[in-house]
């Protein structure tokens, strides 16, 4: 079998495009590393986010409620007073017999 050998300037340009591969690589990992930076900066803002929203939420939904708890006592003062209108007009009948 015959030794094949590489010759000088192959030698070369392999070494010179290994370079440029790391040189890709090295970019390729600076612009990974930004992208990670910006979605935990995107993340952090979501999560401040939820938290503002819960933050107005929380006194919205009490003021309902005690608005839901005020049209419950409402509701059964018209209902009682009806009822006591609609006695009383029977009883205005019956005496009236």
């Amino acid at each position: 079998m015959a030794e094949e050998y590489v010759s000088k300037s192959e030698f070369i340009a392999l070494k010179e495009e290994v370079n440029e591969i790391k040189k890709e690589m090295t970019e390729n990992n600076k612009l990974l590393s930004a992208i990670d930076k910006k979605i935990d900066i995107i993340d952090a803002k979501i999560v401040t986010a939820d938290k503002i929203d819960d933050l107005k939420l929380t006194p919205l939904e009490k003021r309902v409620d005690v608005l839901e708890e005020n049209q419950k006592w409402l509701r059964r003062t018209i209902i009682g007073a009806v009822m006591a209108i609609i006695g009383e007009v029977v009883l205005f009948v019956i005496k009236t017999m």
